[in-house]
């Protein structure tokens, strides 16, 4: 009886766990935000490693979009904010993005590009960075960097779900070594 159940709930783990690994997707989307007064740098690095196929000449576009708020309008106060971004293939075509935005109040910009590799590239190394200047009071500058790739290829997000799924195992590892023990008891 112990058995079954154990067998059950594994079938049950095992389906949750891949349920919830993402499907590829042709489309990533990375966002940042700071909140905060004065200056400050801030900044990521990301690979994407793809997959798939796509008619040549492949079209990869981005579209880089910042926005802010600043603090409120006086002789003293306001923000200013540049951020860049800059994307590399492997096979040595790059697109680099840059928005710039400020004043008193609210701001919204957006500037997007395009590439045109030879064939998919086998990986994209992004980099942004945004230096923001709140002068006066509180601000927050957030920007989103959304990269499109052509049809037939994909970005499969799976390092970001091996912890689950080693989770996964461990838990079914568990049990077996729990019924293991249990079975070595009670001979």
């Amino acid at each position: 009886m112990e058995w079954a159940f154990v067998r059950k709930f594994c079938c049950i783990i095992v389906l949750a766990t891949s349920s919830l690994l993402p499907t590829s997707a042709s489309a990533i989307t990375l966002s940042y935000e700071y909140s905060g007064t004065g200056s400050v740098n801030f900044g990521s690095e990301t690979t994407l490693n793809l997959g798939g196929s796509c008619f040549s000449p492949c079209v990869i576009s981005a579209q880089l979009t910042m926005s802010g708020t600043g603090p409120a309008p006086s002789a003293t106060s306001g923000w200013a904010s540049q951020t860049s971004a800059t994307i590399l293939d492997n096979l040595g075509d790059s697109l680099h993005l840059a928005v710039n935005g400020g004043d008193v109040g609210t701001n919204h910009t957006i500037f997007g590009g395009v590439f045109f590799p030879a064939l998919l590239p086998n990986t994209l190394d992004i980099s942004t960075l945004s230096l923001a200047s709140f002068l006066g009071g509180p601000g927050t500058v957030d920007y989103t960097l959304s990269i499109n790739l052509p049809a037939g290829a994909y970005v499969t997000p799976l390092p970001e779900t091996l912890p689950l799924f080693a989770t996964g195992l461990g838990i079914i590892g568990l049990f077996a070594f729990w019924r293991r023990r249990t079975q070595g008891q009670s001979a």
